[in-house]
């Protein structure tokens, strides 16, 4: 994948000019994604099934709200197992992740979701959620970290995150913009939108949409090293939208020179990550990436440091969303 277009974002006269030149393709992407949705044959699992996903292309923090909402899940009794597609992995699936499993294995996010439960990589998602199923340790709650946009089994609580910064864009679908799909046809089915980052505007365009969708406000927690003091950052990244972990960064206090963007799930080679190593030295500089990005590093880690990230709420919201997850799931 590659980094987000500049001018998704933008509201200048030229990425509007561009964005109207690319839309026909806009138009042939909506006909097949509708065609898609149409044709999919949909499972429906015996298990409570729970998505998070979005609606742009890039990172809205699904990742970090999933592991949020799996900790929730675990103190209401709940008894709950990841389900992803392990992209930028070889393995089809269904197979469980274990820890001997690398990136190249099952992908980035599923080695990121394996170290807070058990994970399920299944490209096709109903022969996942099947697997499930049948599992010794008898799951309860399925939750799939991205897949919004997949037909292939039915969901029963389905949760919209919404970047508080990068709102939806010039909302086009791709290519003309960052949609996957239009914002109308999603918003009839959704259960809740997720507000994701720590931006306070919390307007995202939407008129009078609490009147008849749940809206929760999330913000994102560092977990700040005691290395930052002093320090001078080179912070890199394999991101859609890399300059949103630079601003968190800055926020956070980190003081970054320097910076070196990658391509969207990029896979380091060890030249790469010499190559940085050694610019920061000259530089006399820290390097710092992400979570996401840190476990692709197999040698030298020990000269690198992460961003820890969590997604959480207000006490207020977070006894609102459990009594929301306790009447959806028990329904």
């Amino acid at each position: 994948m590659i980094n987000s277009p500049k001018f998704w974002y933008r509201n200048d006269w030229l990425s509007k000019v561009l964005a109207l030149i690319i839309y026909p393709l806009s138009i042939i992407w909506i006909i097949i994604s509708f065609i898609k949705k149409k044709v999919s044959k949909t499972y429906r699992s015996r298990l409570k099934i729970i998505c998070v996903g979005n609606l742009n292309i890039g990172g809205t923090g699904k990742t970090p709200f999933a592991i949020y909402t799996y900790k929730i899940l675990k103190e209401l009794g709940f008894n709950p197992v990841f389900l992803t597609r392990g992209y930028g992995g070889k393995e089809k699936g269904p197979i469980k992740v274990e820890s001997t499993h690398q990136y190249k294995d099952v992908g980035d996010e599923a080695l990121l979701l394996n170290n807070i439960g058990p994970t399920i990589v299944s490209r096709d998602r109903s022969l996942g959620a099947k697997f499930i199923e049948n599992h010794k340790y008898n799951y309860d709650v399925i939750l799939m970290d991205d897949g919004l946009q997949n037909y292939q089994l039915e969901k029963n609580i389905k949760f919209l995150l919404v970047d508080k910064n990068l709102k939806f864009g010039n909302k086009l679908c791709v290519p003309a913009g960052p949609l996957r799909e239009p914002i109308n046809q999603r918003l009839k089915e959704i259960d809740s939108i997720i507000l994701t980052g720590n931006n306070t505007d919390q307007d995202i365009g939407l008129r009078k949409i609490s009147d008849y969708i749940s809206v929760f406000n999330s913000s994102i927690k560092i977990m700040q090293s005691s290395n930052i003091k002093g320090n001078k950052f080179l912070a890199f990244c394999g991101l859609a939208n890399p300059d949103k972990f630079y601003e968190t960064l800055e926020k956070g206090g980190y003081k970054v020179f320097l910076t070196k963007s990658f391509p969207d799930h990029h896979q380091y080679t060890e030249e790469e990550i010499n190559h940085l190593i050694l610019k920061a030295k000259n530089k006399n500089l820290t390097l710092i990436t992400t979570a996401k990005d840190y476990v692709k590093i197999i040698d030298k880690k020990n000269e690198i440091q992460v961003l820890s990230i969590e997604s959480s709420f207000n006490a207020k919201d977070e006894l609102r969303f459990k009594a929301f997850l306790k009447e959806k799931l028990n329904a």
